[in-house]
Formats: C-alpha cells, sequence, structure tokens
C-alpha cells in the first residue's frame, strides 16, 4: 500500500504517490517556476490519468506550464535578439530624399543586409495591414516570429492621404497607400533591430558598395584593357559614380510608384531619346550590370514582372 503525500504549487495542490517504505513527508510549498519542466509534466501526466482528479487543478497545472513554456521562449527570443543586433553592422545610405536632402537606405538594401543575419538567429517576418489607423493613414504590422514559439507583431501608421510636403495632392490614394506601406516596412524593420544608417563605409557596413569592384568584377570578358590591363574609360570610376546616381534615382522613383505608374517609367526608360544611340536602360545595363540588377529587382518588388 502507498502513503499519499500532498505538494502545494502556489495555489494549486496535487496528489502525488509515495513509496510505501518512507515515511510520510510534511506538504512543500514551492514556486511551480522553481520546478524542472519535466517535472510538471510528470505531475500532469500522473494527475490526468487518475481518475478521481480534480479537472480544475489540472487545468492550473495546465496553465502553469503554459506560462513556463512562454517565459522560457521570451527569453530565447531576447538573447536571440541581442546576438542578431551584435552581428548588424550601420549600413550605408544608397538613396537620397529629394524633399529633406537627407541620405537613407531604402528597404532592399535593408532587407540584404540584415535577413541573412536575423534568420541565422532564428526570426523571422512577415508584413500585413491592420484595422484600427487613424483616417487617411493604414496600419502595418510586422509579425516577428522566433523559433522558440514566442512572436511580437509592432505596428506603424502611415499617412496614406496622397499629400504633398506643402498640403498638395500629389498621388492618387492608392499610389499613396503603397507609398505608405513602402516607407512603413522600412521604418518597422530599422525599429525592430534598431537599425543605424551612415553616409560613411569604413568596409564594415553592410550594405557598402565599391565602385572599382563593382567595374572590375561585371566587366564584360572582351572589355577593352590598356597594356598593364587596366580597363579603359568606358568602364571607368566616374562612369560607375553616374550610373549608381541614375540607379538610386530610378529605384526611389519605381520605390515610390504603383504597378503602372513603374510600368510607365520603365517604357520612358527604354525610348532612346534623340541624337542618342541607347535609351537610359541600356546604358546603365552596359556600363554598371550591377546597378542594373538593382533596378531591375526594385522593378519586379513593385510590378511582379521582369523590366526587360
Amino acid at each position: 500500500m502507498t502513503q499519499v503525500q500532498e505538494i502545494d504549487f502556489g495555489a494549486t495542490t496535487s496528489m502525488v504517490e509515495s513509496p510505501s517504505n518512507l515515511p510520510a513527508a510534511a506538504p512543500i510549498s514551492q514556486p511551480i517556476a522553481a520546478l524542472e519542466p519535466v517535472t510538471i509534466i510528470q505531475v500532469i501526466a500522473r494527475v490526468a490519468s487518475d481518475p478521481t482528479a480534480d479537472i480544475e487543478k489540472l487545468e492550473r497545472l495546465l496553465a502553469m506550464k503554459e506560462r513556463m513554456d512562454a517565459r522560457q521562449a521570451q527569453i530565447e527570443y531576447d538573447n536571440a535578439m541581442s546576438d542578431a543586433q551584435e552581428a548588424m553592422k550601420p549600413i550605408r545610405a544608397n538613396l537620397e530624399s529629394q524633399q529633406t536632402r537627407s541620405e537613407y537606405a531604402d528597404y532592399s538594401a535593408l532587407d540584404k543586409a540584415v535577413r541573412p543575419i536575423y534568420a541565422k538567429h532564428g526570426f523571422s517576418l512577415s508584413f500585413s495591414t491592420a484595422e484600427g489607423a487613424p483616417d487617411n493613414c493604414v496600419r502595418i504590422v510586422c509579425t516577428v516570429g522566433h523559433r522558440s514559439g514566442h512572436r511580437e507583431r509592432p505596428h506603424l501608421d502611415m499617412p496614406a492621404d496622397g499629400k504633398g510636403a506643402r498640403g498638395n495632392d500629389v498621388m492618387t490614394k492608392t499610389h499613396a497607400t503603397g507609398a505608405a506601406i513602402t516607407y512603413g516596412k522600412r521604418y518597422l524593420l530599422g525599429m525592430i533591430f534598431n537599425l543605424a544608417v551612415t553616409r560613411d563605409d569604413d568596409g564594415n557596413g553592410a550594405g557598402g558598395y565599391d565602385y572599382d569592384g563593382d567595374i572590375e568584377a561585371n566587366a564584360p570578358a572582351n572589355a577593352l584593357r590598356d597594356e598593364n590591363g587596366k580597363l579603359l574609360s568606358t568602364y571607368n570610376a566616374e562612369r560607375a559614380r553616374k550610373a549608381k546616381d541614375w540607379a538610386d534615382d530610378a529605384i526611389q522613383c519605381i520605390n515610390h510608384s504603383n504597378a503602372e505608374a513603374a510600368k510607365a517609367w520603365r517604357d520612358a526608360a527604354s525610348a532612346v531619346p534623340k541624337g542618342k544611340r541607347k535609351s537610359p536602360l541600356e546604358w546603365l545595363r552596359d556600363n554598371s550590370p550591377g546597378q542594373y540588377l538593382r533596378v531591375r529587382q526594385a522593378y519586379q518588388n513593385v510590378t511582379g514582372e521582369d523590366l526587360e
């Protein structure tokens, strides 16, 4: 025959069998968080297998186990966030706002720099919209999940009234909504991981750009070179800078457009100006394939179609 020992789990008590050859023990009062998870599981299993067990007490035990699991998941989430942020370096700005004359990194630059890092540390991001935004605004929500099971859903309300800095109408409501979502995703991504954007690149920036490296790496195999193997002027650094400036302007225009407006931009950029032999897009593709790929990716993100 076995004796029964009463264990008090905070506000919940459970009956656990004790071998008959041991003396009866006094009730043990112990916070549930101090017990190992496996012990809680064993207690729950024993209570659940007892046909006379109090269902209310079993439910309390299960609720305690859920709180313990949630706390552990939160700890793992916080630790992973700390490790991920430690690995994220300042990101170089790749665009300039014509209104504020300030430089910034667009979403594609931020994503390219941090996605491999946060994915390595077990995070996943997904964006959506939700109700509850003020009038003429759109609420952008980012679900930040972690492999531990913990997730958070920060949100940001962005104006989508189509008004410019002076209060005049500069966009349709559809265009304004798309722009608000684009801005909201960029701002949320920076806020979630506490990202820093800098104009300078000391070699440690995650989103740095190497002009000469781009020229050399993307030059055609049959590109003209001098007797020392140096690329001739068609692929010089000045042209690379010009290509980057044109690509930055193009990407800003595309990102602030809806699909229809982006396609209209493509048609204009594909036309050969009077007195020229190539369209702007052809010129970019021939002089800096790397910059052309950036524009091509931005266009695909907005329209879902290939630039070519």
